[in-house]
């Protein structure tokens, strides 16, 4: 369609302009960034990687709960696999390389690729209300110093996303995501309650998203004293805005921007915007990371349906030689 030809190019440009925009910041301001006292605090990083680490296994183990309620099962191991590397599809333009990776590979472990799409796009509504959440709660004691049009993005949203979580908007929006794949069919409820126990364990995984992104700023440049809930809520502020903001992939340079404005209530603005962009780098290099060890340690072949189908065939195969290779011993 004419629509998707241009919405691709569109999306590249977005994130380039972001990106163009904050690193002409950085570059303007690079004496005064030179000139702060860095240094990093290499214990003090390892922990708050751990507390990133923990957060992302909570998001892991909510979307598989997510998925037994639909009626799909995968394990720990294979959830923790496949959630991590079809993570870092956001980073290519177009929010649906994420949700084709993760029902590519469920598929191979026997799940229905419907159910493992279904079970990501409410994962997706349950990680944002619980970032919002915790944003409005810990920046409430900032709030006077906040833009008053970014308080006022922020509160919609997060209404509106409660409202879409607890009444019957949730039903409607699922089944409306269910028609745009044909399958409507597959509708399952989800009760009210097992949906605030799924927002109250995605906000507890926010909190430690955002200890460990407080940790992150004491390792690398300074936590003012008092700061930890404001960082907390800054944290999830700013992912939150990253993935909302639709047309830029992985959401670079619009978290970044939110991170450098909410940091400069602490640090110097430009100090704050080198900050946000390094939080960028650290970030991805723990989902690498641990994304590395996980397919060290279990390998990726079992989760390609092409391979498994193959196999099973070759199998099939051997099997028939085998059998017409015992027939003529007989005869």
């Amino acid at each position: 369609m004419t629509y998707r030809r241009w919405l691709r190019p569109l999306e590249w440009a977005a994130a380039l302009a972001v990106i163009f925009f904050l690193g002409r910041h950085i570059a303007r301001n690079w004496s005064q960034i030179a000139a702060y006292p860095w240094s990093i605090d290499w214990p003090r990083l390892l922990l708050a990687s751990l507390c990133i680490a923990v957060a992302y296994s909570i998001f892991v183990l909510m979307w598989q709960r997510i998925l037994r309620l639909l009626g799909g099962l995968l394990s720990i191991g294979d959830a923790h696999r496949i959630w991590y590397i079809s993570n870092l599809g956001r980073y290519i333009p177009g929010k649906l390389w994420q949700l084709a990776g993760s029902a590519y590979m469920a598929r191979a472990k026997g799940v229905s690729p419907v159910l493992a799409v279904s079970a990501s796009l409410a994962a997706q509504l349950f990680v944002l209300a619980g970032g919002l959440l915790v944003a409005v709660l810990t920046l409430a004691g900032v709030a006077e110093r906040i833009p008053a049009d970014i308080r006022l993005l922020g509160l919609l949203a997060a209404l509106g996303l409660f409202a879409v979580l607890f009444t019957p908007l949730f039903g409607a929006a699922y089944r409306a995501a269910l028609r745009t794949v044909g399958r409507s069919d597959h509708y399952t409820y989800i009760r009210w309650r097992e949906r605030g126990l799924l927002l109250g364990a995605y906000a507890l995984a926010w909190l430690g998203f955002g200890a460990g992104f407080y940790l992150f700023l004491g390792a690398t440049a300074e936590s003012p004293a008092g700061s930890f809930w404001p960082v907390v809520g800054i944290s999830a502020a700013g992912y939150v805005a990253g993935f909302l903001v639709l047309l830029v992939p992985g959401g670079i340079g619009v978290r970044e921007g939110v991170y450098a404005l909410l940091l400069s209530l602490y640090l110097p603005g430009s100090v704050a915007a080198a900050v946000a962009v390094l939080s960028r780098v650290w970030l991805t290099a723990v989902e690498l990371v641990v994304a590395g060890f996980l397919l060290v340690r279990y390998g990726l072949d079992d989760l390609r349906p092409a391979a498994q189908f193959e196999s099973a065939s070759q199998r099939e195969e051997r099997g028939r030689g085998s059998a017409g290779d015992v027939e003529p011993r007989r005869l």
